[in-house]
C-alpha cells in the first residue's frame, strides 16, 4: 500500500462509492429490468461500454488518459487497492453479476501492468486463466509447479526457438463478455509462466460449461489448448511469475469477498425496505421480533465482513502471507455474506423466492461465489499450510 493510498480520506472514498453507484443506477438497474431475471443480454454491451467510457471497468494500458479509477486498473499502483474493493462493493450491490465481469475484466488487466506489458496494441478485453478443473493449485504446486508433473498442474509451455507451445486445459474462467485475449497461467521449465494467447489462437478450443444458476452478467468459460503456439514476447512479467500468481489469487479473492459484501448489503437494504412497508398484525413488520434478530444478525454480519475487506485491502498481493489471509477473507467473508442474504430473504417470506422481488438472484449469485476460484475445502487445506510454512 503506497503513502498515498494510506492517505485516502473519507471524502475521497466516499466519491469512488458515489460514482460506482451513479453508473449502478443509471445504467445496472436499466439492464435488470423486464423480464430477465438476471439482466437482458442483448443490453449487456452498452453497460460495460458505459463502464470503459466512465473508467470503471480498466484497461490494461499505463498510458489511459481517462482510465483514473478503474477496478484494479493503473490508479491501483498510485492509490492502493482501496478504491477497486469500493467500487466493486458498490456495483455489486445491485448485480454481482455485472461486478463479477468488470472483476475479471480488472485482475486481468491488473496482471498485464504489472508484468510491464506496453504494447500499445494490447487486447482491451482480457481473462486470466489460472484454474485447472475443479480447485485451484495447493500450496506444493503453486511453490514448485516444473515438479508436479501429471498432476493438478497440467496446463504446461515448452519454450521454443520460435517461443512457445502450449498444451493443457483451464476451468472456470470469468471474464467480460468476448474477449479478446487470455493470460494463461501454466508451468514451464523454470516455474510459472504468465502467457497472453489470443482468443483465435490456432488450437484454442473456447467451451461453455452450460446453464448456470448465478453471475449469469459474467461471460464463463473452459479452455482446451492444444499445441497452441505464442511468440516469445508472449511470456510475461519474466521470472516473477510465483509473485503474478500471488497477484492473481489475492486479488481475486479479495475482489469476490468485496462482491460478496456487496451482493448482501443490496439485499439487507431491500429486505429493510420491504420490513417498513409491509403490514402484519396491525404494525409495520420490522416492529415484529423475529424480523428484528434477521436483520439485526444480518447487520453485524455484513459489518464484520466489511472491516476485513477493509484492513486485506492494504497488503502487498505478491506476498504469500496476503494470499493466505485472503484466502481467510474469502472464506469467513463468504460465509457471513450467504448467511445474511438468506436471512434477510427470509424477511420477505414467500415472496423472497419470487423474481420478482429481485432476492433470489442475490441467494444463487452468492452460491455461485461461495464456490468460485477456491471451495472452503480448497481454502481451508491451503490456509492450513502458508501456516505451518510461516512456522517452518
Amino acid at each position: 500500500m503506497t503513502d498515498q493510498a494510506a492517505r485516502l480520506s473519507a471524502e475521497e472514498i466516499q466519491h469512488f462509492e458515489d460514482l460506482a453507484r451513479q453508473f449502478a443506477d443509471r445504467s445496472v438497474s436499466s439492464f435488470l429490468q423486464g423480464e430477465f431475471s438476471d439482466g437482458d443480454p442483448s443490453r449487456l454491451g452498452e453497460v460495460i461500454d458505459t463502464a470503459f467510457t466512465i473508467g470503471i471497468a480498466s484497461l490494461p494500458d499505463q498510458s489511459a488518459s481517462d482510465n483514473t479509477y478503474g477496478i484494479w486498473g493503473p490508479a491501483a499502483e498510485e492509490m492502493g487497492l482501496l478504491p477497486s474493493v469500493v467500487l466493486l462493493r458498490a456495483v455489486a450491490e445491485t448485480c454481482g453479476g455485472v461486478a463479477m465481469a468488470l472483476h475479471a475484466q480488472g485482475v486481468a488487466g491488473n496482471l498485464l501492468l504489472r508484468a510491464g506489458y506496453q504494447d500499445t496494441s494490447a487486447p482491451r478485453r482480457v481473462a486470466l486463466a489460472l484454474q485447472e478443473g475443479f480447485t485451484l493449485p495447493y500450496l506444493d504446486r503453486l511453490l514448485f509447479p516444473a515438479e508436479t508433473e501429471g498432476s493438478a498442474t497440467t496446463t504446461r509451455a515448452v519454450s521454443g526457438p520460435d517461443g512457445h507451445l502450449i498444451n493443457g486445459e483451464k476451468s472456470f474462467v470469468y471474464s467480460l463478455p468476448d474477449p479478446q485475449a487470455y493470460l494463461v497461467m501454466a508451468a514451464s521449465g523454470d516455474g510459472w509462466g504468465l502467457y497472453l494467447v489470443p482468443a483465435g489462437a490456432e488450437g484454442l478450443q473456447l467451451i461453455d460449461p452450460g446453464q448456470r444458476i448465478g453471475l449469469r452478467a459474467c461471460e464463463l468459460r473452459h479452455l482446451r489448448l492444444k499445441n497452441v503456439a505464442v511468440a516469445t514476447d508472449a511470456r510475461l512479467g519474466g521470472d516473477r511469475g510465483l509473485q503474478m500468481v500471488f497477484r492473481a489469487l489475492s486479488l481475486s479473492w479479495l475482489g469476490m469477498s468485496a462482491i460478496a459484501v456487496g451482493i448482501a448489503t443490496g439485499g439487507l437494504a431491500a429486505a429493510k425496505q420491504y420490513c417498513a412497508e409491509r403490514y402484519q398484525g396491525g404494525t409495520v413488520i420490522e416492529n415484529h421480533p423475529a424480523v428484528k434478530a434477521l436483520i439485526a444478525g444480518s447487520e453485524a454480519r455484513m459489518a464484520t465482513a466489511g472491516w476485513a475487506l477493509s484492513a486485506l485491502a492494504g497488503r502487498d498481493p505478491e506476498r504469500l502471507e496476503t494470499v493466505g489471509e485472503a484466502a481467510r477473507l474469502k472464506l469467513t467473508a463468504m460465509e457471513l455474506c450467504a448467511q445474511a442474504v438468506t436471512d434477510s430473504l427470509q424477511t420477505l417470506g414467500g415472496y423472497g423466492y419470487m423474481e420478482d422481488y429481485g432476492m433470489e438472484k442475490r441467494l444463487r449469485d452468492i452460491a455461485v461465489l461461495r464456490s468460485a476460484a477456491g471451495s472452503s475445502i480448497y481454502l481451508k487445506q491451503l490456509i492450513a499450510d502458508i501456516d505451518r510454512k510461516g512456522r517452518a
